[in-house]
């Protein structure tokens, strides 16, 4: 019997709910919306499809996509313990299918402090995946800063979501590789602790901000929270920065990409792995972003090719840079990566990051002549 895993995903929007299901979907458009709410609470977790993932080693992974039917918004805003209560129904059902791990996707991963009240009420390993997550966001924003001639050491870099397992992480890292980091959260107390930490931990100056100012005069920024509406507003964006948005709903309008051609906006903390194009699932395309599967179950499938069933990413402030350099080794290993940049649906070829530097390029010069 292969190693299995089970991937616990939920709608992203209503959209995405009408999309996951099915010919029901036509129905539930034309429902009030609270009434729709009201179902989805009481809608039991279903198995959506089966998948296999073949490693670069030949190794291969197999498991299921489980839907838990709540959408971000009731995640947000219900008791904790309704939320909780939901997970860990989606989990059992994991065990009961045969799942050795169970990785908790999106809002999934918030609830009962990062996942650890689900991992008390099941008997298999349990993990946020955010461990991979913030390894692919951080590849991601290299690369990115690369191809637009950004350079780490001379550049201002924003983090909103500071204090959070990943913009936790992400914010040490790059304390020793940038010029300067703006820090933003919701928190103010936990955010000005956490900047005290940084300031002793890195190389670089770190500024306290709300997250419009932190944006501002930032060339890279990353955000990462768990806010159901959008954050950033591409009008503040600096012509030529680099955006890794890697919250799930977005905190940057999908629209930028048709507002802002000066600037380089990615979905962030996405995979991309071997033999891709074999995976011809309708179901599963429908679950995952295009061309790439989300880091959190990469990090689920990678455990499972290893043959590590343990809660590796769980609770909050558990990711070490130990365990980032340890899933880069993994990744490296069976051939997993960083996936192409896109937002929304498009998809961004060298090309159209050349014509963004132009774009750029032209913009920083009008605000010069401006300023004249």
């Amino acid at each position: 019997m292969k190693n299995k895993f089970a991937f616990i995903g939920h709608p992203i929007d209503l959209n995405h709910l009408y999309g996951l299901l099915g010919i029901w979907g036509k129905i539930a458009k034309r429902m009030p919306r609270d009434l729709l709410y009201k179902i989805t609470l009481n809608f039991p977790p279903y198995k959506y499809c089966d998948i296999e993932i073949e490693s670069l080693t030949k190794d291969i992974a197999s498991g299921y996509a489980l839907i838990c039917p709540l959408l971000p918004y009731q995640v947000a805003f219900l008791e904790e313990s309704v939320v909780i209560k939901k997970i860990i129904e989606v989990a059992k059902l994991a065990e009961r299918l045969g799942a050795k791990i169970a990785v908790l996707g999106g809002f999934a991963s918030i609830v009962g402090n990062e996942g650890e009240e689900v991992s008390k009420n099941v008997n298999i390993a349990v993990t946020s995946g955010n461990t991979y997550t913030a390894c692919l966001a951080i590849e991601g924003i290299e690369k990115a800063a690369e191809k637009m001639d950004l350079d780490l050491s001379e550049s201002v870099m924003a983090v909103i979501g500071a204090t959070g397992d990943i913009g936790s992480i992400c914010t040490k890292i790059f304390s020793k590789k940038v010029k300067k980091i703006n820090i933003a959260a919701r928190n103010e107390k936990r955010l000005n602790e956490f900047a005290e930490v940084i300031r002793d931990y890195g190389n670089c100056p770190i500024e306290v901000k709300r997250t419009r100012d932190a944006i501002k005069e930032a060339d890279i920024i990353l955000t990462v929270t768990s806010a159901v509406s959008v954050l950033i507003d591409p009008e503040d964006l600096k012509p030529g920065c680099v955006v890794c948005d890697v919250a799930i709903p977005a905190n940057v309008a999908k629209e930028v990409v048709n507002i802002r051609n000066d600037v380089l906006v990615f979905e962030g903390g996405l995979a991309r792995y071997p033999f891709m194009e074999n995976t011809n699932s309708k179901k599963w395309k429908k679950v995952m972003p295009p061309n790439s599967v989300f880091g959190c179950l990469a990090e689920g499938i990678l455990l499972t090719l290893e043959e590590r069933f343990e809660n590796y990413s769980l609770g909050r402030g558990n990711i070490t840079e130990e365990k980032i350099n340890e899933m880069f080794a993994i990744e490296k290993k069976h051939g997993f990566g960083v996936a192409d940049f896109f937002c929304g649906y498009k998809l961004f070829n060298d090309e159209d990051i050349q014509r963004i530097k132009g774009n750029a390029f032209k913009k920083k010069e009008e605000v010069n002549v401006a300023k004249r």
